[in-house]
């Protein structure tokens, strides 16, 4: 399926009190973001946990969000989270015969220089069939590291890649970004991860938002997407940015409590990637937040 621009949430990973995965919590989840009215998923990202989930379980739930999501929606794929760059491939055909609208690969795992990165990304396109289409990841884990101007246009200029998910969280590197992009390849899609950015990005030219925070309120990121030129988003964006702040309090456990007490998703807050260090403040938090949703959608 084509990719669309718009927003691209950052799938939750359910499991119950056993840490097994818990598929009847993720049907709901994903029905939530439909109905929310996202214009896609990215899955199998840091907010699936993907580097605490077995390659059994990577393609488990694949298999199950492609089944449930059955088209509806374009659904990319990362997962891809070994350390060799043929241990990568191989993880990339097994997501990438699931069915994914693309194959995203993340850049912390692609070489630590720009020579080996520009050397792996030739292998990628090698050896992949031109009609999978790729994407990249700036992820924060084990930790975050972004690419060059050199090494975006190297990207760029395969014409092979379709996606990234950009938190390099700074307007003027991203601007610097979209003026590239549209030179050489204006099919390349940039999705925005940071809240407080979002806005500007829309406007100068980004294609959409993949982020955290469409795991609390997707449908306000939604109407700001689809009305970003009207003065009510500029409100908006005020709301969404304070509010991100949440994404610091112990996150994805903080996600997965919001989820089940206001959204009626029965999911518990297990997570295999932090340790739960929250404190009872973190329930009065969640409820501010819940209030100032609803204000911000009383003005919309």
């Amino acid at each position: 399926m084509e990719l669309q621009n718009g927003i691209y949430p950052t799938m939750l990973v359910a499991y119950d009190r056993n840490e097994k995965l818990d598929f009847g919590a993720q049907g709901e989840l994903l029905d939530w973001y439909l109905e929310n009215g996202v214009h896609g998923l990215f899955a199998l990202c840091h907010s699936t946990e993907s580097h605490w989930l077995s390659e059994e379980e990577k393609i488990e739930l694949a298999s199950f969000v492609q089944k449930k999501i059955d088209g509806r929606i374009p659904v990319v794929y990362s997962g891809i989270t070994a350390c060799t760059i043929e241990e990568q491939l191989e993880q990339a055909k097994k997501i990438q015969s699931v069915g994914a609208d693309a194959v995203v690969f993340i850049r912390n795992c692609l070489g630590e220089n720009t020579d080996t990165f520009t050397r792996n990304l030739e292998i990628i396109c090698e050896t992949l069939p031109d009609d999978v289409p790729l994407g990249l990841y700036e992820c924060p884990h084990p930790y975050k590291q972004y690419l060059s101007d050199e090494e975006f246009q190297t990207v760029v200029q395969t014409r092979r890649f379709r996606f990234l998910k950009d938190t390099v969280c700074n307007t003027k590197v991203m601007q610097k970004r979209k003026d590239m992009r549209d030179k050489m390849d204006p099919s390349f899609r940039l999705y925005n991860a940071n809240c407080a950015t979002l806005l500007e990005s829309l406007r100068f030219g980004y294609n959409g938002f993949s982020g955290i925070m469409a795991n609390f309120h997707p449908d306000l990121y939604v109407w700001m997407y689809e009305h970003q030129e009207e003065p009510r988003s500029d409100i908006l964006d005020k709301y969404l940015g304070m509010m991100s702040v949440i994404e610091m309090r112990c996150y994805p456990i903080c996600a997965k409590r919001y989820l089940n007490k206001y959204e009626n998703i029965h999911m518990t807050d297990v997570c295999r990637s932090v340790e739960d260090t929250t404190v009872d403040a973190l329930w009065s938090e969640l409820e501010d937040l819940y209030q100032l949703t609803r204000i911000a959608r009383s003005i919309l």
